[in-house]
């Protein structure tokens, strides 16, 4: 199944056309020496890994207004990072042909399908029946819509009824109000109430114990 690159690798892959765009000129041009190719490498690593640590850092931290101002693929990127962050594996589907998924991501044995709606209007009935389709194909468990509005009662009733995992605006809300990471697994942490009280619980539970007193 052919992967779709993200706007990251994008990047990556238009530094390296140009990396070996000026090698090439300067071997026209009779220049070329090891030392300016060294040189050149080194440039474009340092670029691209500022540019993924910039990237990163803004959709890790973006608040719900930032969020509501992204494009659709921006949506799907800041989703597969926060699904990363809870120890999930993922990938994009490609943009088209999709078949129902924008991502897919695994934990453990367990394979999911989201479908994500960056959308100003509540989402229909349209966006659960196509991640119901695509829990076949891509041979997944279970299937999410994630929006950063809300469903319609149609959606919810659908989703209900066909084990569809539905996450809201208030949902966004809460991920974009906690973005510390557990300092052992590099893993979110998540708001939990436990038998003293409320407290800061690692998204990696039970293979990573971590808490924080609020």
């Amino acid at each position: 199944m052919k992967r779709r690159l993200n706007r990251t690798q994008q990047t990556r892959f238009l530094l390296y056309v140009i990396y070996f765009l000026i090698l090439g000129i300067l071997s026209l041009a009779g220049k070329l020496k090891l030392n300016y190719a060294i040189i050149l490498f080194l440039v474009v690593e340092i670029i691209f890994h500022k540019y993924k640590s910039w990237r990163n850092k803004r959709f890790y931290h973006a608040s719900i207004n930032i969020v509501d101002k992204m494009t659709g693929e921006e949506f799907e990127e800041f989703l597969e990072l926060h699904f990363k962050k809870d120890g999930y594996k993922t990938h994009l589907t490609p943009k088209t042909g999709d078949y129902g998924a924008d991502l897919v991501v695994k934990k453990g044995r367990e394979k999911i399908v989201v479908q994500a709606k960056r959308w100003n209007q509540n989402v229909g009935v349209e966006a659960v029946q196509q991640a119901v389709a695509s829990i076949k194909y891509y041979k997944a468990h279970r299937a999410m819509v994630i929006t950063n509005s809300s469903f319609t009662e149609n959606a919810r009733n659908l989703a209900k009824a066909n084990n569809v995992t539905l996450i809201d605006r208030k949902d966004i809300l809460k991920l974009t109000e906690n973005n510390e990471s557990c300092p052992i697994c590099k893993s979110r942490l998540q708001k939990k109430e436990g038998k003293y009280g409320f407290f800061y619980g690692c998204t990696n539970y039970p293979k990573c114990k971590y808490t924080k007193s609020l």
